[in-house]
């Protein structure tokens, strides 16, 4: 088994069919389908179930698919790291962040590394932090910045910022002199929110015999920042993540429990680069200098 095979074996897969991986890897058809079964052979499995017009995967198959990408993954980024040092760009990190990471303790260590090691590469990938989780479990990206909650087994965390939630206005819409707000006030007011919180929020309404007017529910923070500045409600976001939309007014919720942490996190015992441990530890040192 070879990278070369791995790559062919991939190919197939993502494209339905091997006449389609063939030409999409500019190769005739025969001998792809001749790396496929020794391939195999080789593994001493079935991948495939071939179908008149497309393949299926095996139990086999699957696991195979899983490792593969990994596997060329940490290739593609092996070679990265080798050709950014045969230049002197001294290597790169590979971090992935949400997009509400708009946060000044991340950007303060982010400055700080940069000036001790200027030739490092920030390799970012954007996604949701479920997402991310998923990106780091495959070892395609080495860090994430995410929000809580999630599921943190096998994880080794950093607490960057612990944010309480705010209702954010749009300039016409923000209640005036106003510096917080408490539930039963937010209960006469249409509101947009983010669905991870969604389960949460409700809670918060129905424990004190409320209803929410909740008029938006959508999948992103800023989406729901959006709609909040396109002035149709009240946005419920942790405080920091509107720090991005300047234009709009933050005023504090009165319920402590709704909170969100942004955490830097890895995987426990996974080999890293030793750029990624070093920013990693840089933020540890960080966190601890301020308590």
């Amino acid at each position: 088994m070879d990278l070369r095979q791995l790559h062919y074996f991939t190919a197939v897969v993502e494209n339905g069919t091997i006449s389609e991986a063939a030409r999409k890897l500019h190769l005739s058809q025969p001998p792809l389908s001749t790396q496929i079964k020794l391939l195999e052979t080789e593994c001493g499995v079935t991948l495939f179930e071939r179908g008149a017009r497309h393949i299926t995967l095996t139990e086999a198959g699957r696991v195979l698919y899983r490792h593969a990408v990994q596997i060329l993954s940490m290739a593609k980024t092996t070679e990265e790291e080798m050709q950014n040092l045969r230049y002197g760009k001294q290597g790169s990190v590979h971090i992935g962040l949400i997009s509400s990471c708009a946060s000044p303790e991340f950007f303060k260590v982010i400055r700080t590394f940069h000036q001790h090691f200027p030739g490092v590469i920030f390799k970012v990938t954007e996604r949701n932090t479920f997402d991310l989780l998923t990106l780091l479990e495959n070892g395609q990206i080495e860090l994430a910045v995410i929000r809580t909650p999630y599921h943190s087994r096998g994880l080794e965390t950093l607490t960057l910022r612990e944010d309480p939630f705010a209702a954010v206005f749009s300039a016409e819409k923000a209640p005036l002199g106003e510096t917080s707000l408490a539930i039963q006030q937010l209960a006469q007011l249409p509101l947009i929110i983010y669905r991870r919180w969604e389960q949460e929020i409700r809670l918060l309404f129905q424990d004190r015999d409320l209803k929410p007017n909740i008029v938006c529910v959508n999948e992103d923070a800023r989406t729901t920042l959006q709609w909040a500045s396109a002035g149709l409600g009240a946005a419920l976001v942790p405080r920091s993540v509107a720090a991005s939309f300047p234009h709009l007014t933050a005023v504090s919720v009165d319920a402590p429990r709704l909170t969100s942490k942004l955490q830097l996190v890895r995987r426990k015992n996974a080999p890293i680069s030793q750029n990624a441990f070093n920013l990693f530890a840089l933020f540890e040192k960080n966190i601890k200098a301020k308590k």
